[in-house]
């Protein structure tokens, strides 16, 4: 293991323990003894080309809470890594809603990269603003929440990730982005959420200008 890689799983080990309650981080859905720890970051080498930051995890999947429950420390970091581990060969394994996400983000990166999508994270990686689902998944995230991951986490990330690009889910995602390149000092490309997919008849374009734009920072 590199020293980067042990620095990352550090960093995430520290995130899903963390011990930030709602009156510190107002609107989060966190219950680690339960199997709902802060999550949503996936690295599989270091650094990146590209890091796609999406605003905060969805709802746990079916069955993910109970590979976490009692969990803690290390342990429940490395639970996390082989959940994932099984997840992304093939998200149709799970059949919800939320695996059109990752299929869809696949296609995406692999696009915009040029690569096979079973080599997009040997050049990307990706995570989430906030490490903490929200009960409401369509509200916009508390900016006190979202400063403090930032500073916590966050920007930690990009220091070891270390991506030459920012690729932002939403455009909540971007706003916030945005108003802070200043310090993060990194561009940012815009992206519908992949859970909203582009019409039929405008996809190839959009996307190709999307591709333009992050191939000017590699």
């Amino acid at each position: 293991m590199t020293n980067l890689a042990r620095a990352l799983d550090d960093l995430y080990t520290k995130c899903m323990n963390c011990t930030n309650t709602v009156s510190v981080c107002p609107g989060v859905w966190k219950d680690i003894a339960s199997g709902i720890p802060p999550r949503g970051f996936y690295y599989k080498a270091a650094p990146v080309k590209l890091l796609v930051v999406a605003k905060n995890p969805g709802h746990p999947m079916k069955g993910e809470p109970e590979l976490f429950r009692g969990r803690t420390g290390s342990e429940l970091f490395r639970a996390y890594r082989d959940y994932q581990g099984r997840l992304y060969p093939d998200p149709g394994k799970v059949r919800e809603p939320s695996t059109r996400f990752h299929k869809t983000l696949f296609r995406y990166i692999s696009f915009f990269l040029d690569i096979h999508s079973s080599d997009i994270y040997l050049h990307a990686a990706h995570t989430n603003l906030v490490k903490c689902s929200t009960p409401d998944e369509q509200a916009r995230l508390n900016v006190k929440t979202m400063e403090r991951c930032y500073a916590e986490y966050f920007r930690v990330e990009l220091d070891l990730l270390h991506p030459k690009v920012l690729l932002a889910l939403g455009r909540e995602v971007e706003r916030f982005l945005m108003e802070r390149q200043a310090d993060h000092g990194l561009p940012v490309v815009y992206v519908r959420h992949p859970a909203y997919r582009y019409p039929r008849n405008d996809e190839a374009r959009i996307l190709g200008d999307i591709k333009r734009q992050i191939t000017t920072h590699l």
